[in-house]
């Protein structure tokens, strides 16, 4: 909401979105973001999103990131996910490829811009796909939220309490 504590939906988003590769069924997958912040938070993302490629790495080494996927299935279905992506009218606006030189099923975290009703979101990929939409109504956005098939984490940033009821 344009009310949140940016610096602390920032950190919880990227969190979500990142931490685990995305390989988490409650990762963040769909990041719905109020008009009037969406612009800015999105350039603070892409900004941030090339320095978790310096953390890449063994997943037991605590001073790494973002590990690999899961195996080459998985990251087989990242690929076929950001095809969909772009069959589907969307945009990455960061990431979208294989990591060239590490041994291992290492992706870009990625960003991608697309309809919030697209097939492809409503799909799980299990990757570092993090989908951005803007919003401009608290209904709206909860009616958006309710529309994949699967059951949901979700999480509302704001520091008016009235709206979460």
């Amino acid at each position: 909401m344009p009310d949140c504590n940016m610096d602390m939906a920032f950190a919880g988003s990227v969190f979500g979105a990142v931490g685990t590769c995305g390989q988490r069924c409650t990762s963040l997958r769909r990041l719905f973001l109020h008009e009037s912040i969406y612009d800015a938070f999105v350039a603070r993302l892409i900004k941030a999103y090339p320095g978790f490629n310096a953390r890449m790495g063994d997943p037991l080494d605590d001073n790494t990131l973002l590990g690999p996927l899961h195996s080459k299935m998985g990251l087989e279905g990242y690929l076929k996910g950001i095809e969909e992506i772009k069959k589907q009218g969307g945009k990455i606006l960061y990431g979208g490829a294989v990591v060239e030189g590490m041994e291992g099923n290492y992706v870009l975290p990625t960003i991608a811009e697309i309809n919030h009703d697209a097939d492809i979101v409503k799909s799980e990929i299990f990757a570092p796909v993090l989908y951005v939409f803007k919003f401009s109504t608290l209904d709206e956005v909860i009616e958006w939220n309710n529309e994949v098939p699967q059951g949901l984490s979700s999480s509302l940033y704001t520091k008016d309490l009235a709206a979460t009821w």
